[in-house]
């Protein structure tokens, strides 16, 4: 497998197209979630404590597929399920619908599929309901990948990679939403879960992957890698009770970053790069210490994880689908052509997963 082994094989060079990103419709302001959650953990004792933690999240809004209040209500994992279902192929196809207009392609061109989502399920999944939307071939191959967290995203746009090593002329759809509003804990007071309820927000995104070429603007993917920690599984983990999934970050998860930058490094050496000549980094936005990590880490120059801060003020942390709107936002304000770059996000496991590659802003 390419960027396995380390191994400097020949490889096809991936282009991702800009990402389009599908919102929901209720919109909240971080300080009326602090607000409905003082009432609703108004017993908690940990409660100022925990509500200070939300305010430092840096979040600002929010996006939901349903209102606040709805969110506070202890619904069962049915009707959270059910909802779910639904809400996910809607997304799901609204923001494939985007990308395909975007990379100027149809749904009868897309070769694979791949499409990520941690917050429901679904048998078939909702890849089986987005593909038949979108009118893809039945002979498309597909794959779901569910239980890799905000990793997930960075590990779709991976295998993207690896599928194109095998068959460069083919294209490749990559769909990630999440709906964490469905998985609020309404009996869950730990200072773990004030974070969660701090940062996590709904949304989808999708991009086209295809062999790069001179026209295609944005981050060409040259390598990849995915580390897994080991004796770390505890350190972001969930479990399913009677009202649906349950999230949980340890506070560790804030040193484990530091950990994984030599893996990073690593990446950045197969390349023939050193760490300093890094431009830019498309960091997933797990939290304010986790982008400080990267940034840290790495030795990136002040305001080179902007983009990622930005994309946490203003639709908090949205699992797989933030490092899609983090490249989104790349767009806007390009590194210069030709510019050393990484993605990288973390998941469950302690799960790692980085793409190294350079940004083409040839409009040829």
């Amino acid at each position: 497998m390419p960027g396995a082994t380390g191994r400097r094989e020949q490889r096809t060079i991936a282009s991702i197209a800009r990402p389009s990103l599908a919102l929901p419709e209720y919109v909240v302001k971080q300080d009326e979630v602090i607000e409905a959650v003082r009432r609703h953990h108004a017993e908690a004792p940990q409660l100022e404590r925990g509500l200070e933690l939300m305010h430092n999240t840096t979040v600002q809004h929010r996006h939901l597929v349903v209102d606040l209040e709805e969110m506070l209500v202890g619904h069962s994992f049915g009707v959270r399920n059910a909802r779910y279902a639904r809400e996910v192929v809607r997304l799901g196809t609204e923001a494939a619908e985007a990308a395909l207009l975007i990379a100027r392609t149809t749904a009868a061109d897309v070769d694979y599929l791949v499409f990520v989502s941690c917050t429901g399920y679904m048998l078939p999944g909702p890849d089986a309901s987005i593909a038949q939307e979108l009118g893809c071939r039945p002979t498309m191959r597909r794959t779901p990948i569910q239980q890799l967290g905000c990793a997930a995203g960075a590990t779709a746009l991976a295998d993207a990679f690896h599928f194109l090593q095998a068959y460069p002329e083919a294209t490749v759809l990559v769909v990630a939403v999440e709906l964490s509003s469905l998985c609020f804990q309404v009996d869950q007071h730990s200072l773990s879960d004030f974070i969660s309820n701090g940062i996590f927000g709904d949304g989808a995104a999708a991009a086209i992957v295809r062999r790069a070429r001179p026209e295609h603007v944005g981050f060409h993917i040259r390598g990849c890698r995915q580390h897994l920690l080991p004796d770390s599984q505890s350190v972001i983990a969930g479990t399913t009770t009677e009202i649906g999934f349950h999230f949980r970050t340890d506070p560790r998860v804030r040193r484990t970053v530091s950990r994984v930058v030599p893996q990073l490094h690593a990446l950045i050496a197969e390349q023939g790069w050193s760490p300093d000549q890094l431009e830019f980094c498309v960091s997933h936005t797990g939290g304010p210490q986790i982008m400080d990590g990267v940034e840290t880490g790495l030795g990136l120059a002040p305001g080179t994880l902007a983009p990622s801060r930005a994309s946490m003020a203003d639709i908090g942390n949205t699992s797989s689908v933030s490092i899609f709107d983090v490249l989104r936002r790349h767009h806007d304000d390009a590194p210069r052509h030709d510019a050393p770059g990484l993605i990288v996000a973390f998941g469950p496991g302690f799960t790692t997963e980085a793409l190294a590659g350079t940004w083409n802003a040839s409009v040829s």
